[in-house]
């Protein structure tokens, strides 16, 4: 058996790339009925589309309430997965800050932080990263889309649109 030589290279330990998945997320928001629209997507390192997923939701009272609540919702998908680490962007910028830090918020404002700060415990690594609009192009399209094509009629009871099913505009799979 031969040792290594002098031109051999010694590869240090790093976090293998296809552990680290990027979960974005937008929202829109109608203040007159309240509601809003959440839009979810998790890539691999490489930009792929590994998921995607829309949830309509009713009884929100602020742009505040359903930022943050699409965040819980992006949280919670990605540990229904059993991912380990993430990386969960959108460009709720006030959301992001509140999430990454573990200070208490007011009352008002923190339960849903509350819950993203208790969620994250259930990653070994998760970071919270701003992204501009713009980076962010799929999850705005997923959660504009209802204007678009009317999903009112397609909600489930738990406020799920089309789960499992092939999204035309977008090719990808809703899944839960």
């Amino acid at each position: 058996k031969k040792l290594p030589g002098k031109g051999s290279k010694i590869e240090r330990w790093r976090i293998l790339e296809w552990l680290n998945l990027k979960i974005n997320f937008d929202v829109t928001f109608n203040k007159q009925e309240k509601r809003s629209c959440s839009g979810i997507v998790i890539r691999d390192s490489n930009g792929e589309i590994l998921g995607s997923k829309t949830v309509l939701n009713n009884n929100i009272p602020s742009v505040f309430a359903a930022k943050a609540l699409t965040c819980v919702q992006t949280v919670q998908m990605s540990l229904k997965m059993g991912l380990s680490m993430v990386e969960v962007k959108g460009d709720a910028l006030l959301v992001i800050r509140k999430s990454q830090s573990n200070g208490l918020d007011k009352p008002k404002k923190g339960a849903c932080i509350r819950d993203i700060q208790q969620l994250k415990r259930g990653f070994q690594i998760c970071w919270f990263k701003h992204t501009p609009r713009m980076a962010n192009r799929v999850a705005h399209t997923l959660a504009t889309k209802e204007k678009w094509l009317k999903l009112n009629r397609d909600v489930k009871e738990d406020g799920e649109i089309g789960k499992g099913r092939k999204l035309k505009t977008l090719s990808e799979t809703v899944i839960d």
